[in-house]
C-alpha cells in the first residue's frame, strides 16, 4: 500500500522489475443509505421487483411528515371502528353491526365482553355512562396496516384503546343477483384493546 491510496503492481511487461506502479484501488464498499434519493449514473438501471403493485399504494416515505405518512381513509375508517365498537359495549348498536368493520375473533370478544359486563351488573342498578372517543392516533407499520392508539371517556373517568387496522382480501357480494363475486381490499379491526 501506498501514501496515496493506491497498490502497488510490478511491471511486467518487458519481464524485468523495472520498480512499482500505482494504480487505483477498486470500490469495495457500498454507498451511504440516504433518506432522499439517490440519482443514478447514466447508463445504470436497477434490477429486481417493481416499487409499487398495481393492487396496493405506496408505502409511505421515510423522510415523510407524519400527516402525509396516514392515509387519510385509515384514519377515517379507524374512526368510525372505534366508535362502533364503544356503541356496541354501551349496548346503543346491536353486535351484527360490528361484522361490517371488524375482524370475526373482534365481534367474539366483544360480545364475551358485553355478556360478562351484564353478568356482573346487578339487576335494577344504574347504567354506566356512555363513552365518548376523544383522540385517535395512526402510525403505519406497513404498507397495509396501521397501528391506532386512542382515548375515550366515560363520566369523569378517561381510559386508552389500542388496536390495529389492515387492508385485508373482502369478498363483496355481487350487486346483480347471479353475478360474479369479487375480492377487494378493504380496512378491517384485526385487533382492539381497551383499558
Amino acid at each position: 500500500m501506498t501514501d496515496s491510496g493506491g497498490v502497488a503492481v510490478r511491471d511486467r511487461q518487458v519481464g524485468t522489475d523495472t520498480g512499482w506502479l500505482i494504480g487505483p484501488i477498486p470500490q469495495c464498499e457500498p454507498e451511504p443509505l440516504s433518506e432522499t434519493p439517490v440519482t443514478r449514473r447514466a447508463g445504470t438501471a436497477r434490477v429486481g421487483r417493481p416499487t409499487t403493485s398495481p393492487q396496493r399504494p405506496p408505502a409511505p416515505a421515510v423522510g415523510a411528515p407524519v400527516a402525509d405518512r396516514v392515509d387519510p381513509s385509515a384514519r377515517a375508517f379507524a374512526v368510525s371502528a372505534l366508535t362502533r365498537v364503544l356503541e356496541v359495549i354501551d349496548r346503543r348498536r346491536p353486535v351484527a353491526h360490528l361484522a361490517a368493520v371488524a375482524a370475526p375473533h373482534i365481534v367474539d370478544q366483544v360480545t364475551a365482553l358485553m355478556h360478562r359486563s351484564a353478568a356482573s351488573s346487578a339487576p335494577g342498578g344504574r347504567r354506566p355512562p356512555t363513552a365518548s372517543l376523544l383522540r385517535v392516533h395512526l402510525q403505519w407499520s406497513g404498507p397495509d396496516a396501521a397501528e391506532v392508539t386512542a382515548s375515550y371517556s366515560r363520566g369523569n373517568r378517561v381510559h386508552a384503546v389500542a388496536a390495529r387496522v389492515a387492508r385485508v382480501p373482502t369478498r363483496i357480494r355481487p350487486t346483480v343477483p347471479g353475478g360474479p363475486r369479487v375480492t377487494e381490499l378493504r380496512w378491517t379491526l384485526v385487533n382492539v384493546t381497551t383499558v
